[in-house]
């Protein structure tokens, strides 16, 4: 996989996306082969809702032809989240416990526009979404660490479940979204590892991503969530009061196993629910839950293991009928046996 530049409409060359268009062009138009090596090439997308983007990129794009969209193999688009109050990662109100997971939603809006402004101009959808930056970005580093090392931030449990929440969308929208990766691995923005001289550790965010990997090569599978909305004061510029969701998620099915990923964002009230499957029946089933009592929970060197999950047994009732409680404050993997 070969990102053909990168931001192209920022710092990336601060292009039009007329001009990068035909650097697109120039730089896929000939690639020497290594071997069996094949290239997929990604573009660069667009910077948030910037649909404009998108279609003057592929208008000026299919000026050449037709075929000319399937050199993208994927499009690429950024969208973070941010920070709240301060910009500390570990220091925050129970309103900006909730201001920072909602403001994660609407990766959701901004996938199902792009793909409709890609459809106007590819209506076979030889391209898909390759959302190659995403995530929490704070503004206050590890104070365990040097000033400016490596920028590294720390993640805490309301990072995990806006990482929890992007990989739902990711995982709902699987016919659209071929990729999805944060911009680093280690220290940086929503990363999945800390590390400092001989110190390394795993960041909440690399534990959601541990618990989501059974959603890897499966077949994403339709979900509805209802439950009572959560609301919050929302500060900044635009303060008022909001509500969003009170349970969410996503499911998959591999073989006779379904895995369901959900997150509870209400910092306070569980959320007990029946489990249907429509068209199949439960014989066993087991959880893993991400979670604390306190929301600002994190790993750090002196507390490595500050947060982690745990697997729970789950009982289930007369004929397969599931009932469960959704923890406060949690990211949670079922996994369901299918008889």
């Amino acid at each position: 996989y070969w990102g053909i530049g990168n931001e192209s409409w920022g710092c990336g060359g601060d292009m039009t996306p007329e001009e990068y268009a035909t650097e697109f062009r120039k730089f896929t138009a000939w690639v020497p082969t290594y071997q069996t090596v094949k290239y997929n090439f990604i573009a660069t997308g667009p910077n948030g809702a910037d649909v404009g983007w998108t279609r003057r990129f592929f208008t000026k794009l299919l000026e050449k032809g037709p075929r000319m969209a399937e050199r993208v193999w994927g499009f690429g688009l950024h969208y973070y989240s941010g920070t709240t109050g301060k910009g500390d990662p570990v220091v925050f109100t129970e309103d900006e416990w909730y201001e920072l997971i909602h403001r994660s939603d609407r990766m959701e809006s901004l996938i199902q526009s792009h793909w409709a402004a890609l459809g106007e101009l590819d209506p076979q959808h030889h391209v898909r979404l390759a959302v190659d930056e995403w995530g929490t970005w704070h503004n206050t580093q590890d104070p365990t660490m040097p000033p400016g090392y490596l920028y590294a931030y720390t993640s805490s449990l309301r990072d995990a479940l806006v990482s929890a929440v992007n990989l739902d969308t990711f995982q709902r929208h699987a016919d659209k979204v071929a990729m999805a990766n944060p911009a680093q691995l280690v220290n940086t923005i929503h990363s999945l590892f800390l590390a400092y001289e001989d110190k390394f550790i795993v960041t909440p965010n690399f534990h959601v991503f541990e618990m989501y990997t059974p959603h890897q090569g499966a077949q994403s599978l339709r979900t509805e969530f209802i439950a009572p909305h959560v609301s919050y004061t929302r500060g900044g510029g635009s303060p008022g009061r909001q509500e969003f969701w009170g349970l969410a998620g996503s499911a998959s099915l591999t073989g006779k196993t379904v895995t369901l990923t959900a997150v509870n964002p209400d910092a306070r009230a569980a959320r007990e629910t029946e489990i249907d499957i429509v068209g199949g029946r439960v014989s066993a089933a087991r959880a893993r839950v991400l979670t604390s009592t306190d929301i600002h929970a994190h790993n750090s060197f002196q507390n490595p293991r500050g947060l982690e999950p745990r697997d729970e047994p789950v009982t289930l009732g007369a004929g397969g009928r599931l009932v469960y409680r959704f923890a406060p404050a949690s990211v949670t993997r079922l996994t369901l046996t299918l008889s």
